[in-house]
């Protein structure tokens, strides 16, 4: 156990730095530029919940899609599949210490004397985080370039924004 965790450890401490190094520091800008162009101070349940939904998620765009940017050349990829430490852990860690932002961003609201129901609006925004970015990272696998994942994400976050996609649409996933 005590081996586990120094690999995890030793895994944060190297990969993090090559995998979030724009991307982390985009967030971080994003997530403190959000107070600046929407204020967050007092919000009530429903602005609470657009703050989530139409800037908050959007986090998961740009923590998430260049998480496979260092694996899409097949050489790298090649590679990183033989090793002992499987793939699917190496993103998985990433995923998880990417939802802290979200969490974090959350409890500035709270600070701020918004009200809502903290733990369903984080659940609900780390989800459509999550699926934002999954599906970032489904195109960007599938074409090859992480450009195009940033365009499937942004362009159905962008149609659920202008009602292109609505609820009785069955691509409508919020």
């Amino acid at each position: 156990m005590i081996s586990f965790c120094k690999s995890i450890l030793d895994f944060l401490r190297i990969d993090l730095p090559l995998t979030f190094k724009n991307s982390l520091l985009l967030a971080a800008v994003y997530t403190f530029i959000i107070p600046v162009i929407r204020g967050i101070s007092n919000l009530d349940n429903i602005h609470s919940a657009d703050v989530f939904g139409q800037s908050l998620a959007l986090i998961g765009v740009f923590l998430f899609i260049p998480i496979i940017r260092q694996e899409l050349e097949v050489s790298v990829k090649e590679i990183v599949y033989t090793k002992v430490w499987s793939y699917r852990k190496s993103v998985s860690i990433r995923l998880i210490c990417s939802f802290w932002m979200i969490t974090i961003f959350a409890s500035i609201m709270r600070l701020q004397n918004c009200s809502f129901p903290f733990l369903k609006y984080v659940t609900v925004t780390i989800l459509y985080a999550v699926f934002l970015g999954i599906l970032g990272l489904l195109f960007s696998q599938l074409g090859n370039n992480v450009i195009i994942g940033y365009l499937a994400s942004l362009g159905y976050w962008s149609f659920c924004q202008f009602d292109i996609l609505t609820e009785e649409n069955v691509l409508y996933i919020l």
